[in-house]
């Protein structure tokens, strides 16, 4: 499988790809567009979350700590030093000591987080989490596509180190990053699916607000031109 670096490479890659398209479309402005970018590139490491006592879960969760220390206060609008300071202390401390320890114990490396169905809970959940947070509609269906293509650029990579092309060889690790279900954890299978429904229904006020952005996407991806304007490199040439 690829590495904890590799990764976070292939995300940042894939969407630094995402944003300059969301860019280009004028569907953010650029501080917006950074912060999607973020997004995307932690994204792609939240498969690792079940890989025990390695580097790729402690690095994960001291990112998220710390990212999570710098961003909630800002969402609290806390406005003492003491208060920002217990606050970011507090959040690193409940991750790293109390959740991390929870994810080493009940999760099993490519489990039910390497699955397409945590893809669509963890989609569906941040759809949800910016709506909460007071985000436009069209802003959370970017959050929500960002962290999509994070998280299946990670799985896509398992599977292509899956293969091994010097040796002509298939490794015994193929299909189980990219696969619809855990089918050996059903009891993680069906918290994801009670997840994904519980989020589709607070989704319901959203429905036609949604479909309105999507086709506004559309209809400004028709738009743009894929290849450079001839015209002007004549004109230099």
């Amino acid at each position: 499988m690829a590495n904890f670096e590799t990764h976070f490479k292939a995300s940042v890659v894939t969407s630094a790809a995402l944003s300059s398209v969301i860019l280009a479309t004028s569907q953010a402005n650029p501080t917006d567009t950074l912060l999607l970018f973020v997004i995307g590139s932690l994204a792609g490491l939240l498969p690792d979350l079940d890989a025990d006592k390695s580097r790729s879960l402690n690095s994960l969760f001291s990112v998220f700590a710390l990212c999570i220390g710098i961003f909630l206060p800002i969402f609290l609008k806390l406005n003492s030093l003491t208060e920002i300071w217990l606050c970011t202390l507090g959040a690193y401390l409940i991750l790293m000591y109390a959740i991390k320890p929870l994810f080493e114990q009940f999760t099993v490396h490519r489990g039910a987080s390497h699955s397409l169905l945590n893809v669509v809970m963890i989609a569906l959940l941040t759809l949800n989490l910016a709506i909460i947070a007071g985000k436009s509609i069209n802003f959370a269906l970017l959050c929500s596509v960002s962290v999509t293509v994070g998280m299946l650029t990670h799985l896509i990579l398992d599977e292509c180190y899956s293969v091994d092309i010097n040796n002509n060889e298939i490794k015994a690790s193929f299909g189980s990053a990219l696969k619809p279900i855990a089918v050996a954890s059903p009891l993680a299978c069906l918290l994801q699916l009670a997840v994904i429904g519980l989020s589709a229904y607070m989704l319901m006020p959203y429905y036609d607000g949604l479909l309105v952005a999507i086709n506004g996407w559309q209809y400004q991806l028709a738009k743009l031109p894929l290849l450079p304007n001839t015209t002007i490199i004549q004109k230099w040439l």
